[in-house]
This record gives C-alpha cells, structure tokens and sequence, in this order.
C-alpha cells in the first residue's frame, strides 16, 4: 500500500468519526434542553396565586398608651440627664486628679532643689511619673 492510500483512509476514518461524534453532542444538547424547558414550563404553570395582606393603618392609641409613652419618654430623658450628670462628674473627677498629681509633683521637685538628696529625687521621680 502505498502512503497516499493510508492517509486518505486516515482523513476519511477522521471526517466520519467527527460527523459522528457531532451527531450525538447535538442530539444530547436537544435532548438537555427539551428536558430543561419542559420543566421549567411544569414549574411556571404550577406557581401559585400569590395574595398580599390588606394595608391596615394602625390603630389609634388609647389613652392609657398615650399616658405610657409620656412616661416612657419622661424616664428616658432622665436617664439622659443622670448619665451626662455623671460624665460631667468623671470629667470633673479625673480633672482633679490631674491637678493634685501635678502639685504633688511641683512639691516633690521643689523639694529636690533645696535638698537634691536619693530620697527625695525618688519621691519625686514617683510623684512626677503618674503625669
């Protein structure tokens, strides 16, 4: 045989194996398809009616409602005011806090400088390190 008859019946073997593989890829792609569409029309055909609840304004309040919700109000904003009292009060506090701790470590330096002892520039290293 010669080279020529070996190629063509390769090309040939090629071209039919190609048109038949094709075959069936459009046959199952349909096939997927048909499937896929089909239950997807079952599931859009069995939605069911949906209904919506009715809009109802609210009902007015009662008295006793009204007299709570003052109250409510009321203790709320005393709340407000207890807890800027007691900010207001911190910041007082730590305000103090800051001042006594630097007198202290004015006294303690003034100290130092009139006796530059051990005992005294530790006291005063103590007093001036809580700045």
């Amino acid at each position: 045989m010669s080279w020529f008859r070996i190629f063509s019946a390769v090309l040939v073997a090629n071209i039919v194996s190609w048109v038949i593989v094709s075959i069936i890829g459009w046959l199952v792609f349909f096939v997927f398809f048909d499937a896929l569409d089909d239950e997807l029309a079952r599931r859009m055909s069995s939605i069911p009616e949906i209904e919506f609840p009715e809009i109802v304004a609210p009902p007015p309040l009662s008295p006793q409602d009204i007299k709570a919700q003052k109250e409510r109000e009321r203790l709320r904003k005393e709340q407000l005011a207890r807890e800027a009292r007691q900010a207001q009060l911190r910041r007082e506090n730590e305000a103090n806090a800051r001042r006594i701790n630097r007198q202290t470590c004015d006294f303690w330096r003034q100290q130092y400088r009139e006796d530059p002892s051990s005992q005294n520039e530790a006291y005063m290293n103590s007093a001036c390190s809580r700045l």
